[in-house]
Parts: C-alpha cells; structure tokens; sequence
C-alpha cells in the first residue's frame, strides 16, 4: 500500500514552511539595503531616475514576496496543518472502485482538495484526495484498497486496474498556471498601488535635507526638466547648498506650510496680490516678459503668454541672511537666459 501520509511527508512540509518563511525574510532584507542604499545615492540631478528606481525596486520585490507566500510559505503551511490534524485522526481500511468527481476546490486555510466516489460492495463513500496526490491515483474504476481519515484518502493499494490504462486525473499545467494568475493579480495590483505611493513618501522623507541645506523654488505655473534645472543650479552654488528643489504651486496642494516657506517663488503679475505677504519687500526679477515673449529659464518654466512672470524672494526663507536665496535668484536668470536677447 503507497502511504501518502507518514513521518517523513510532515517532515518535508515543515522544512518547507521553514525554507519558504527564510527566503521571505531574506528578500524583504534585501529589498529594504536596495531601497536605502537607491535613497543615499540620491542627489538633485539623479533624484527623478532614483525615485522610479526605488518604486520599481519596490514593487518588483514585492511581488516576489507576494509570489512566495502565495505559492510557497502559505500552501506549506496549509499543508502542514493538514498532514497534521490527518495524523491524529481515526483511520479505517476500505476496498472499492475509486472514481475522481469534479474539479477541485480550496478549503479554507487548508489544502486544494479533489472529490472521490468510492464505490463498495455495500455503499458509496464521498471521499476527498489532495490534489497534489491526484496523479497517483489509478485509472477510473479501478478497484483498490484505501485508508482514510477524516474522508481523506492517506494511503491507497491498487487491486485491479481500470479499463482505461492510459487515464490519469491530473490537473492540467494551463489550468494550474490560469489558477496561480488570477490569485496573485489582485494582491500584486493592490502592492503596486500601495508600493508607488509609499514609496515616494517615505523616498521623500529620507532624501530631504533640512532648509538650511537647500533651495526651494516654487513656479505658478507649468514646469518641465526640473532635475536637470535644479542640478544646474546647484553646481552654480560650488557647493554651499546640498540640495535645490524646483516644485509647481500644485506638488504642495496638501501642505501650504511647507509652500510659504520657500525661497523663490515666480508668479506671474496677474497673481502677485494674492501671494504678496509671502514676498519680501523687494520688487521681482522680471523672468517672462509677456510684451516680448523673452525669457529666463525657458526650459523649465512653461510661461503663459499672456502673462509677465517675475521671481520673488520669500518672506520666510532661512537663506534672507546668507544671501544665498537671492544668489539663487541671480543664477536661475543666467539659465537658458534669452532676456537681454536682442530681435533682429
């Protein structure tokens, strides 16, 4: 008789469920050293590419992760439970035809389980087999001799081949592949979503640097290249500041705090009176001349046409006494600068 059920087969589902649960941790380890190590390698030219690197890395991860307690640490531990509680379960011999019935079905925290009819002399059992088990069993109709516990069969001798010698129940790979895609496309959706904004957060937070350590730039308007614009920026500076942000009014949607505190504002005339007590006294730097069509910094700032932009220190910002804010200023005109561009 072929025994399904022994001392050996709860020893490899252990093992299993101790290798799925270290390789888990293992993963998520290393998921994590390439996050922080992406994070410290951050700088204001490379932070867009590095911010996409961290999410991808994330993401990806992730879905590994996913995948390993999908179809690894969680069917192991099923698995377990299952040999576990058929272990100190009744037992009893019984000889029939044995039939597969159906197609299979997960019960719940457990193992994906196929039915069986189990046909005596006196009565017809239900029965249920693993579905991991279903390609030992013999053709359909075949008469056998079988142990059973709690209506699972552990242990099956063949007595009679069936008709059909060339039969077997095994699942089909495609039906096995079609079942693991759709168990795992909701969960990895959900990670990617949850990954993508998480991640930029925390990315965020850890590649900040504090006020007294950067420039922060904020247009009423469109802008377009801004790491490129930024880094040009903060090369200009040789230095004296680690960092240089460059944000449209819509990145602060959800924190004016933060807004108020910048540096350098461009807005555009139309605009100036409702910002106004977040300037300083000083009259701006004109960036766009809406007269002309020239202007400063081009390739960052999509200007509106119709509008006259000009740049502005602000009331808040922690480099009034340093000057670097209005160094700043001075540096961002001389980029991509066509102000003082004469017309043919």
């Amino acid at each position: 008789m072929e025994h399904f059920l022994n001392e050996e087969a709860v020893q490899r589902s252990n093992v299993r469920v101790r290798a799925a649960g270290r390789l888990m941790t293992v993963m998520a380890g290393i998921a994590l050293a390439v996050f922080v190590a992406l994070c410290l390698l951050t700088g204001t030219g490379n932070a867009r590419y590095m911010l996409i690197a961290a999410m991808t890395a994330a993401i990806v991860s992730g879905w590994i992760v996913i995948g390993l307690w999908l179809f690894a640490l969680e069917p192991a531990r099923a698995e377990a439970r299952h040999l576990a509680g058929l272990k100190e379960a009744e037992k009893r011999v019984v000889e029939g035809r044995l039939f597969l019935t159906g197609d299979s079905f997960r019960i719940p925290g457990s193992v994906r389980v196929r039915k069986a009819r189990l046909e005596t002399e006196n009565e017809t059992l239900s029965l249920n087999i693993n579905e991991k088990l279903t390609g030992n069993m013999p053709p359909a109709g075949s008469l056998v001799r079988v142990e059973i516990a709690r209506k699972f069969i552990i242990a099956l001798e063949v007595l009679q081949s069936g008709p059909d010698r060339t039969a077997r129940p095994a699942v089909s790979r495609m039906k096995r592949i079609s079942r693991a895609v759709r168990r795992f496309f909701l969960p990895a959706v959900l990670w990617a979503a949850l990954a993508a904004m998480v991640t930029g957060f925390v990315f965020n937070q850890i590649t900040d640097t504090a006020p007294a350590n950067k420039i922060v730039i904020y247009a009423d308007c469109e802008v377009q290249n801004a790491p490129e614009t930024a880094e040009k920026l903060e090369k200009a500076l040789n230095g004296t500041v680690r960092m240089v942000k460059i944000h449209p009014f819509s990145y602060a949607l959800f924190d004016s705090v933060r807004l108020r505190q910048a540096d350098l504002y461009l807005v555009p005339d139309s605009h100036l009176a409702e910002y106004r007590e977040w300037f300083t006294a000083e009259d701006g730097i004109p960036f766009f001349d809406s007269g002309n069509g020239k202007a400063a910094a081009k390739d960052c700032f999509l200007y509106d046409p119709a509008e006259t932009y000009r740049l502005y220190t602000g009331a808040e910002s922690v480099h009034l006494d340093d000057g670097l804010a209005r160094r700043a200023a001075e540096l961002l005109l001389s980029i991509n600068d066509t102000a003082k561009e004469e017309t043919p």
